[in-house]
């Protein structure tokens, strides 16, 4: 059995299924990588020959069919001078050679149309995805390491998401950054970056200042203790309202000195008071502590906890003399701004950097922070995944960065904004939701829908805890991932236990049904080879390797958009398990057997695409049932 991974293998393999002619060379093929891009290849090299067009045009005639054929030929495309379309088609369609990748086309209007050969396509695809399994549907050719070409490394990208503030709730934006985030750091680790997850906490800061003031007043060791996350809710909650009545101007007596209180709280965290840092570490460490064990109930794992206390004094003191040097860091009402108005009256609105009471901003903490990420990790592109409501904050950012001299900022930051999202939750507690609020809930209500369902074929374990957690999980994963980044979104906790073919659990229903299938046979390329393929002239087979064979270039061009939408993704596998319904009665699985055995292939690669399409959405493929 020859090997579909090298270009050598891929090359034998080809012959050894008629396709005699040398791989021809396109700079838009990898062909090690996209099965597709082989047809695109001989067929673009055949429009040349026939019709002494440029290269690239031969390639961009070519474009995938949604009916009537797999692949069409838009000749108009072609960019020949003096041709009667119509004419030239019918004769392009008469002179064109047989090929056994493909059945001879026929023409339509002024275009030609290509059926793939369904028995050159079943041995090339199967062997392709076996020869790949998790690697599929990912850009290995990307994946050089420094040794391995001079002068070549990956490419290194900085995710940040999620970001919660510590001592507040976790809100609905919250959940859909990190969501979001999870797909996009996938995704860049498919494409073959190494990828550096950087959750960001909101540790710093006014809010920081006025949970401090409240720790005084309502701060209890022994709840701190026994639920750090819940306590410091309670702590803010209660103080906040304090705060927002003097605000108002209706203060009592204990609440008229919380602002000053605030104020010097902040004033002497950055001033570095002993005191006030200590009680900050230790809001600050049990917060991580109790993050990173929810976390992991999404199988999320940050590489780095960073905050809006990681920077310096001589680094702000740096970006301070060189806006000022630039004239465009002035004093106003007592605080410091940049005075963006100054360079474009129309642009962006004048950003403050340092209060009055001296303490630094949000938007000064991040140029700060880039400036830090910089030197640590020598990145080549940083993602920030936060709302849209923050997007005046990153024009800002981006804007000050260029004027510190950063002029390749728009080749290497990207603000991945995404709608305004609404999530709550039946909780018992009035202090607030957290995270492990919304996946207890999640995971109750799965649970329970478990245990009451009697009429489902497959039925999940209701004895394992961590399956209903997975489960809900996967329902809100594609709940959120199912909209454009663009789009508002409410996260309906009372829909996670929807079953309907849109949903997470429907996906792994029949995850699992492909691994009950397969169970006891081991599919190999050799058994594969000698196999019965007329399954596969049969319309309802063929329409699976169809749309197979397309899954890197899915992948592909969910990477390359320009918002990195995972949508494409998730609308791709629903269509997959739509075509696989259209086979099986519901999720009812046949009796496992040896059976047939290029049935069982195409079955495998189905059950080896919906694994990888799920992991790059952060969905866990699971098959635990009773």
């Amino acid at each position: 059995m020859v090997s579909t991974l090298s270009l050598q293998g891929l090359q034998a393999f080809l012959q050894s299924v008629g396709v005699g002619d040398p791989l021809p060379p396109f700079p838009l093929a990898d062909v090690c990588v996209s099965p597709i891009t082989v047809y695109f290849s001989y067929l673009a090299t055949t429009l040349i020959h026939l019709t002494d067009c440029e290269a690239d045009a031969a390639w961009d005639s070519i474009q995938w069919s949604t009916d009537l054929s797999d692949l069409v030929v838009v000749v108009p495309r072609l960019r020949l001078q003096s041709i009667d379309l119509n004419g030239f088609a019918c004769e392009l369609q008469k002179k064109f050679p047989p090929n056994s990748l493909f059945e001879h086309p026929f023409k339509d209007e002024i275009n030609l149309r290509f059926i793939f050969n369904s028995h050159t396509l079943c041995r090339l695809l199967i062997a392709y995805i076996l020869d790949r399994g998790p690697e599929y549907g990912k850009n290995i050719s990307l994946k050089l390491q420094e040794s391995d070409e001079p002068g070549r490394r990956r490419g290194k990208v900085i995710v940040e998401f999620s970001s919660p503030n510590i001592g507040k709730e976790f809100n609905g934006g919250h959940i859909r950054s990190t969501i979001i985030g999870m797909n996009i750091a996938s995704m860049y680790e498919s494409m073959g970056w190494d990828v550096v997850r950087i959750n960001y906490l909101g540790d710093w800061g006014q809010h920081i200042g006025l949970l401090m003031a409240g720790w005084s007043r309502f701060g209890s060791e022994e709840s701190f203790e026994a639920d750090p996350l819940r306590h410091l809710l309670s702590v803010f909650k209660q103080v906040d309202v304090l705060y927002q009545s003097e605000r108002r101007g209706s203060s009592s007596a204990d609440g008229a000195e919380i602002s000053s209180e605030k104020n010097a709280h902040c004033r002497r965290l950055e001033e570095g008071c002993p005191g006030d840092l200590a009680l900050w570490k230790k809001f600050r460490d049990a917060s991580i502590a109790n993050y990173i064990s929810v976390y992991e109930r999404l199988n999320l794992k940050f590489d780095e906890y960073s905050g809006e206390s990681a920077f310096d004094q001589e680094t702000i003191i740096e970006i301070e003399s060189s806006l000022k040097e630039k004239g465009i860091y002035e004093e106003s009402e007592g605080a410091w701004i940049i005075n963006f108005k100054k360079l474009d009256p129309r642009g962006l609105p004048n950003a403050i950097l340092r209060y009055r009471n001296g303490s630094t901003t949000y938007l000064m903490r991040d140029i700060a922070a880039f400036l830090g990420r910089s030197k640590k990790h020598s990145f080549d592109k940083m993602i920030y995944v936060a709302q849209s409501k923050q997007d005046t904050h990153f024009q800002q950012l981006f804007a000050a960065l260029k004027l510190l001299g950063h002029q390749d900022i728009d080749s290497r930051l990207k603000h991945v904004s995404f709608g305004n999202t609404h999530c709550s939750v039946p909780t018992a507690d009035s202090s607030g939701v957290l995270l492990r609020d919304i996946l207890d809930y999640c995971q109750a209500v799965v649970q329970s829908n478990l245990v009451a369902d009697n009429e489902s074929p497959l039925k999940f374990s209701v004895d394992d805890p961590s399956v209903s957690n997975t489960l809900g999980i996967a329902n809100m994963i594609t709940q959120c991932l199912a909209h454009r980044h663009n789009t508002n979104v409410a996260i309906d906790v009372d829909k996670i236990i929807s079953t309907g073919p849109h949903t997470g659990i429907s996906l792994q229903r029949w995850y699992g049904a492909l691994c009950l299938k397969l169970q006891g046979n081991t599919v190999s390329y050799t058994e594969f080879d000698s196999a019965d393929t007329s399954i596969f002239e049969q319309e309802e087979y063929a329409g699976i390797l169809r749309l197979l064979i397309q899954f890197p270039e899915v992948t592909k061009s969910s990477f390359s958009s320009t918002t990195l939408e995972s949508s494409t993704i998730l609308t791709y596998l629903f269509r997959l398990t739509g075509i696989l319904s259209t086979l099986w009665k519901g999720y009812e699985v046949p009796t496992s057997s040896t059976g047939n055995v290029a049935e069982m292939a195409l079955y495998e690669g189905i059950r080896q695409v919906l694994e990888n399409g799920m992991r790059i959405l952060g969905i866990v493929p699971i098959m635990v049932y009773e």
